[in-house]
């Protein structure tokens, strides 16, 4: 216990970063084992990440069966990593998601503390941590996050070059941490580091001087080769195995149109779509953000360089994303960081210790509601039912019929796509040779299909209801 009280006592930034640590834990990892995976993209990208562990082909990912070329394959790799050391299962599918967040969080701390000190740091690194829509995302195994933290380690690394005297080492560092956010999510990966970091190059030296500095040869050179040498062997192994299918889906299509007319996707969205989500995404410090942004307007502007940057740094990816015609809730994720700086700013500057305590006392009420109140409220909403039925269906070994829905890869957790009938279309004849074929078999439909259809009477007739919920029943033709 001496040797504890000496460790936190000898320096503040001991307890800093021992309390950081023991938050990220509770946080951040508490729970990911305890809800089943949620449709349609946890189960989609789980089911995708454990079938790269047996298809002897890390470079091409497929989603019921069929190629998946929309996506680069960071994310995935990470996810197949760990389902081989962690076996297939909640807590492990989620596992690189969390990590990743906890690794965003001490990055914070530390570029904080070493652009101002440890207290900022430490402010900055709190409030990103307590963050309603960063505690959420670091419990979904989505990508989001994982761009999110290469996103922003590049800009890290990029800024701390004008702040350590390694220069070298931070822009290899920015070079391959940019490498890896383009492999997690594509373009993004390398227009948001590089516009963001010229940017603050700009504010500190002036346009001119940015532009030398940000391609000196030395450090730009071999910084490129480093993001070549992480992204080239993936990108020509695919154009290789697909061709030019694969220049217009990943690039043209997945890219470009999805920025510019995001209508074929079902992802439009207005303008200011943006503006009431982060309001509820950044809880409990939307109204700390406010503030800030409330005196600088008193002030005529930001007066520290380092605060009009992260205020742009931050205003970048909002406007960028407010501007692509495809959106969702999730893609504001990497604009939080800077909003950290800013509050962290405030607070430090306005000495309101007990608004830091009450947001982390917020958020770890908020953090245990999730789990016990909203994660169940979203299950009831049909998000775990075709989850449920596989398993039922598994259990009873016998065969798995889903009849006039999508292929499904909830129903892929836990049967291969030669034991399942897809049939996608209402064809009744094709059902009744499928259960024909496997007379001891289950079968899924949904509810709101079925309510509708003219083989409504054929199915209440000819199988038994196991189970009706929300969205889908369970019917079961055996005797």
């Amino acid at each position: 216990m001496k040797k504890i009280r000496d460790f936190l006592s000898n320096t503040p930034e001991n307890c800093y970063m021992l309390t950081i640590v023991i938050l990220c834990v509770l946080l951040l990892f508490a729970g990911l084992w305890s809800y089943p995976l949620v449709d349609v993209d946890e189960t989609r990208y789980a089911v995708m990440s454990r079938d790269l562990i047996g298809s002897g082909n890390w470079n091409l990912l497929f989603v019921n069966g069929v190629p998946f070329i929309e996506k680069p394959p960071l994310y995935f790799w990470l996810t197949a990593l760990s389902i081989k050391f962690l076996g297939f299962n909640e807590f492990a599918v989620r596992f690189p998601v969390s990590l990743l967040a906890v690794f965003t969080v001490i990055a914070t701390y530390f570029t904080g503390k070493v652009l101002k000190n440890a207290k900022y740091g430490f402010f900055s690194a709190i409030i990103l941590l307590c963050s309603a829509f960063f505690i959420m995302l670091a419990h979904v195994a989505i990508l989001d996050m994982v761009f999110t933290a290469f996103c922003t380690l590049a800009i890290y690394c990029g800024v701390l070059t004008e702040y350590s005297g390694k220069k070298g080492l931070f822009w290899s560092l920015f070079y391959v941490s940019a490498g890896l956010a383009f492999l997690s999510k594509g373009l993004l990966g390398l227009i948001i580091p590089f516009c963001v970091v010229g940017i603050f190059k700009i504010l500190q030296k002036g346009f001119w001087a940015a532009l030398k500095d940000c391609f000196q040869p030395k450090y730009f050179l071999p910084g490129m080769l480093l993001f070549i040498i992480i992204n080239f062997p993936w990108h020509y192994e695919m154009y290789k195995v697909y061709g030019n299918k694969f220049i217009y889906e990943y690039f043209v299509l997945h890219h470009f149109a999805r920025f510019v007319n995001a209508e074929t996707l079902g992802k439009t969205r207005p303008l200011l779509y943006f503006v009431p989500v982060f309001i509820v995404a950044f809880l409990p410090w939307t109204p700390v953000f406010i503030l800030r942004l409330h005196k600088a307007f008193k002030e005529n502007g930001f007066k520290d360089k380092l605060n009009l940057f992260f205020f742009i740094y931050f205003s970048f990816i909002f406007t960028l994303f407010s501007c692509a015609s495809g959106k969702l809730p999730t893609y504001i994720l990497p604009a939080f960081p800077a909003c950290a700086f800013l509050c962290a700013d405030y607070l430090v500057t306005a000495q309101k210790q007990k608004y830091l305590n009450t947001g982390v006392a917020v958020m770890l009420f908020a953090n245990f509601i999730c789990l016990t109140v909203v994660f169940p409220l979203i299950y009831k909403g049909g998000m775990n039912e075709l989850v449920t039925y596989s398993k039922i269906a598994q259990t009873a070994k016998t065969h798995l019929i889903t009849f006039n829905i999508p292929i499904k890869p909830s129903l892929l957790l836990n049967y291969k796509l030669d034991n399942i009938d897809f049939i996608i279309e209402n064809d009744v004849e094709k059902l009744k040779i499928a259960v024909a074929e496997n007379p001891e078999s289950y079968l899924v439909v949904r509810n709101d299909k079925l309510q509708k259809s003219a083989y409504k009477a054929m199915i209440q007739n000819n199988f038994s209801l196991i189970r009706n919920d929300k969205k889908y029943s369970l019917y079961h033709s055996g005797n």
